[in-house]
């Protein structure tokens, strides 16, 4: 192993182990632990200016670096590389994939985060690489050793690393992929990297975490010879919940129902069934992220298992097989002005009320607390647009069982709200306990504005 890396100022840095090996380069930590440095192949018989320009293509990209490992300074000796932040506190993707390791699943399944983490750490990193798709670029080599997660269980923070593989455009003659996680049409050398082989990989590192099991290999894959792991990956097999040919359908992992969402079930077919091998039909990044987010909105937690699950999917815990008693969706609709025919006056007026058309519903239940988030009412900028603006829990009230709902605003947030039929309202931006009486539920509409302003709401 090589003792030292010299950068382009001629500032030497102690190495003090390799920590990966990939297609395109060797990974190495430095004295310090902050900091890895990238040496790139064969470097020493490719062209220097190529290789330079790359990194300062990588480095005026102007990517977050909380989020990317970009590149922060050129590498000269003993071969061209480059040294960026390393990924601290945090572990490769492959962390929460089920391994022969593992004894008891379960356990390991809540001690790696349950299925919020996984959750959580799609949505980020759909949310990145739709974010990369939108610059032009495409990420090419997607796996779970290029996707650094957080240690802790609570946090989905998401780093990307190996960005030298980012690019603009491609050529088949340098398509680039991780064996398991290539699209079909790259693995076969038909066509190039796309962001639509990136939806492909990504589809597949989501399938591995919600179900244990790779979405190609299917019992006859896994139980037959070598090569037809070649072949299920150049798309000449049927994916694994193929309900037209289940010729190669699966026995091992969870089934599908049991921790992934309808939402999510319908974007798999589509990846994996009609864009197999056609790319154009596979869901983009954007639908990912909307889709993902919709399916973690449907989460409860299990009192007595402790595991969250997708309750409009199964309805009960699939571990123990019990139902929530106190399952409640709140629903974000739209608060805007209605035109109609006022038989008293002869006229035809407008009034502010709700419509009825519901954009995304947010399951709790008295152990699931949720966050409603910017995004969900359209409010903030590109910034804060994840960031929570209130959390609202659920109890009930074991004297009278009225359901007792507590809102509690974010970041001195100010909400309004106010019964659906009624005309007064109020203010708060402190903690506001709604009790909903058991039996005679009225509509409550809550907003981030005066309710004389077209709005998307929150409605109990």
């Amino acid at each position: 192993m090589i003792a030292n890396v010299i950068d382009a100022t001629n500032t030497s840095y102690n190495v003090v182990k390799e920590i990966g090996e990939g297609s395109q380069g060797v990974t190495f930590l430095l004295e310090g632990g902050k900091h890895i440095a990238k040496l790139f192949k064969g470097s020493a018989k490719m062209d220097p200016t190529a290789l330079k320009s790359k990194i300062n293509f990588l480095i005026n990209l102007g990517l977050d670096k909380r989020r990317y490992s970009v590149p922060l300074r050129e590498i000269t000796q003993p071969v061209i590389g480059y040294i960026s932040e390393f990924a601290t506190e945090m572990v490769p993707m492959s962390a929460l994939m089920l391994s022969d390791k593992v004894e008891d699943k379960v356990k390991w399944f809540v001690e790696t985060g349950g299925l919020l983490k996984r959750y959580g750490v799609l949505i980020k990193l759909a949310t990145e690489l739709r974010n990369i798709h939108a610059k032009g670029l495409i990420y090419c080599d997607l796996s779970p050793n290029n996707v650094f997660i957080s240690e802790k269980p609570a946090k989905v923070n998401v780093f990307l690393i190996d960005l030298d593989n980012l690019r603009y455009k491609t050529s088949i003659i340098h398509n680039i992929y991780t064996p398991r996680y290539g699209a079909p049409e790259v693995v076969r050398n038909d066509a190039p990297n796309s962001p639509m082989s990136d939806c492909f990989s990504f589809a597949v590192l989501a399938y591995e975490l919600l179900t244990w099991a790779h979405p190609l290999f299917g019992d006859y894959v896994n139980d037959g010879e070598p090569e037809l792991e070649d072949k299920a990956q150049r798309g000449e097999l049927p994916w694994v919940e193929d309900e037209d040919d289940t010729s190669n359908e699966r026995t091992n992992g969870v089934p599908s129902d049991v921790f992934v969402a309808k939402v999510i079930q319908k974007l798999f077919s589509r990846t994996f069934k009609d864009g197999l091998n056609d790319p154009f039909k596979r869901p983009t990044m954007g639908e990912w992220v909307e889709a993902l987010n919709i399916a973690l909105n449907e989460l409860i937690k299990c009192p007595t298992c402790g595991i969250h699950y997708p309750f409009k999917t199964n309805g009960q815990c699939p571990f123990c097989e019990k139902t929530s008693d106190t399952a409640f969706a709140l629903k974000i609709q739209r608060w805007d002005l209605d035109t109609f025919y006022d038989k008293e006056t002869n006229k035809v007026v407008e009034k502010y009320g709700l419509q009825e058309r519901v954009y995304e519903e947010i399951m709790l239940d008295a152990v699931t607390p949720k966050y409603v988030k910017a995004f969900h009412l359209l409010i903030g900028t590109e910034e804060s647009y994840d960031s929570p603006i209130c959390q609202i829990k659920l109890a009930v009230d074991p004297q009278t069982e009225d359901v007792l709902l507590t809102v509690k605003p974010q970041d001195d947030f100010c909400f309004f709200y106010k019964y659906a039929d009624g005309k007064s309202e109020s203010s708060f931006d402190k903690d506001q306990v709604i009790r909903l009486k058991k039996g005679r539920i009225r509509k409550i509409v809550i907003g981030s504005n005066t309710f004389d302003h077209a709005q998307r709401v929150i409605v109990i």
